[in-house]
């Protein structure tokens, strides 16, 4: 079989010297030809009789261009284009045939191929066949680049604007130890015991980075409390009750409009439920009360029991440990309890670091660690 020769001009020789060439075609002739007529173009060109050689060659090479004849032994055309393309997306795939089957093209095209042209074709229609395909394919790389750096691009900014968010958090956070000196300190222990407690039940990192954050947060909405009422040396009113009672909702109205927090609130929400469904704000019990939550709310009671207030002095351990027990099923969840008293050995009583400073690096895509060990 022959083909009629091409018009291009000397000037264009040697386009293809950057292009790497697999002909696949059972007939040795047609490929003896392509391959000396591409090779005074510059292209590199290797040669396959059959799809199954080609899909070795493939593994073995880079190629830009793939041109395939469709009826071949072993494995024509299309199963080689079902086979390989998606393995191979960044070579273009062309196919040629000597049968004008409008379903061949079809299945042709929608396996991957580029284009398809009929025997006997001229040089010049392969050669802008195989121009327009590598065209096509750059712009496919640009495509692609461009994707990724704007999705890298959106990343940098998401991630400085959720820095800029902690940080403002970090304020808050700093001025509520600020208006309560009684409960400096507070959450940083609260975190601590949390993920004590967190860890021992197998909680998978993402998990533990959550409970991190949603114990050293879990008071930010006492900072809508007045001063006078969080450091009241008597016993509080019911509308100071109230008041303080808010903070939960609070936190989380402050929390809502930051994207990176967003998974944390309800936990932060209801870290003031009971087990026994008399809590607050929600009155939910047991299961339905989030997980997190039931860690905290009995790390926040020890704590709060255990430390210096305004209006009574801490408990001894073993006094707050007997409370913690006497409540359990009622006020707490009788298997967080359990975990609790079996860490309480492993937790260390930090006293001096404000909890503010903990949130410091929290914008990244490994979670730090549980605070206080760093």
């Amino acid at each position: 079989m022959g083909f009629p020769k091409s018009s291009l001009a000397e000037s264009e020789r040697s386009w293809g010297r950057d292009v790497r060439l697999l002909v696949v075609d059972d007939e040795e002739f047609i490929r003896a030809i392509i391959r000396e007529r591409m090779e005074i173009e510059g292209f590199s060109v290797d040669e396959a009789q059959n799809g199954r050689q080609a899909l070795a060659k493939l593994g073995t090479g880079d190629y830009s261009v793939l041109l395939t004849d469709i009826r071949m032994p072993e494995m024509d055309g299309i199963t080689l284009l079902r086979e390989a393309s998606h393995r191979f997306p960044d070579t273009a795939w062309i196919v040629m045939t000597a049968y004008a089957e409008l379903e061949t093209a079809v299945a042709a095209m929608k396996h991957g191929a580029f284009d398809y042209i009929l025997k006997p074709f001229s040089f010049d229609v392969l050669f802008v066949t195989i121009r327009n395909a590598l065209r096509k394919k750059a712009m496919e790389r640009e495509l692609h680049d461009y994707q990724v750096n704007l999705e890298s691009r959106v990343k940098e900014q998401t991630e400085l604007i959720n820095k800029v968010y902690v940080r403002s958090i970090n304020a808050l956070v700093r001025a509520l130890e600020a208006k309560d000196f009684y409960t400096r300190g507070h959450s940083q222990r609260v975190t601590l015991y949390s993920v004590a407690i967190g860890k021992n039940m197998g909680l998978p990192p993402d998990r533990l980075g959550n409970l991190r954050r949603a114990a050293i947060l879990h008071d930010l909405g006492k900072i809508g409390v007045r001063e006078a009422i969080l450091n009241k040396p008597g016993r509080l009113t019911d509308e100071e009750t109230r008041e303080v009672g808010r903070h939960p909702e609070v936190a989380t109205q402050i929390l809502s409009p930051i994207p990176f927090f967003r998974e944390l609130l309800p936990a932060i929400l209801h870290h003031h439920e009971r087990f026994d469904g008399l809590g607050y704000p929600g009155k939910i019990r047991g299961k339905e009360i989030p997980l997190d939550s039931r860690i905290m709310a009995v790390c926040d009671a020890y704590d709060a029991m255990t430390s210096d207030r305004a209006y009574r002095a801490a408990l001894p351990a073993r006094d707050a440990v007997a409370e913690i027990l006497r409540c359990s099923g009622t006020q707490f969840d009788p298997e967080i309890v359990s975990i609790f008293l079996s860490v309480q050995d492993t937790i260390k009583d930090h006293r001096g670091s404000p909890a503010a400073e903990w949130l410091e690096g929290e914008v990244s895509d490994e979670d730090p660690g549980p605070a206080g060990e760093n």
